[in-house]
């Protein structure tokens, strides 16, 4: 597993104070490889792989893969979940490669079919600083689902390689 540069917290969202009540964590790690990681529990009091689902996402889809794997395994659309077994018939197993498992159409056509979804659980979307997904945030206006995106107001990093460090953006940004 490469270094996580983005999580959901996957859930219902409180009706009068906001937030989210999370049932499921979805992660993403990025290095050579990207990945995607669902898991039912907390990761890291999950032991039992059968609750963990990985998908190796499109590199240009990244986003809009982890939608489709939400409605595929979240949400459990049977007219989705229908639609994606008929390409393939890995489509719902625990482990895929998008790439591998469907061709750019049938992707295209899953994901039109996701973004119709009226049943979306509410999505807390974390974007770390560097996270590919960064540039695929505008995909989010084509869900109808309810969702908070957060992405870094201030970042203060150091390398290992190098004695600076830096700084950008404020603590004082606020959202109204």
């Amino acid at each position: 597993m490469g270094t996580m540069t983005a999580q959901m917290l996957i859930g219902a969202g409180h009706p009068n104070h906001d937030g989210i009540d999370p049932k499921r964590y979805l992660f993403l790690s990025e290095n050579s490889r990207p990945a995607w990681l669902l898991v039912e529990e907390n990761i890291f009091q999950t032991t039992n792989r059968e609750k963990r689902v990985v998908w190796i996402p499109t590199v240009k889809d990244m986003l809009e893969d982890a939608f489709l794997m939400i409605g595929l395994h979240v949400v459990k659309d049977l007219e989705l979940v229908q639609l994606a077994r008929s390409f393939s018939k890995v489509a719902t197993s625990h482990r895929l490669e998008l790439y591998d498992s469907f061709e750019e159409a049938q992707r295209r056509e899953l994901y039109e079919k996701c973004r119709g979804l009226t049943t979306f659980p509410k999505i807390i979307l974390s974007v770390f600083s560097g996270s590919s997904i960064i540039r695929q945030l505008g995909v989010i206006e084509k869900y109808e689902m309810d969702i908070e995106v957060c992405s870094p107001a201030y970042v203060r990093l150091s390398s290992p390689w190098s004695t600076e460090r830096t700084i950008k953006g404020s603590l004082t940004r606020t959202v109204e």
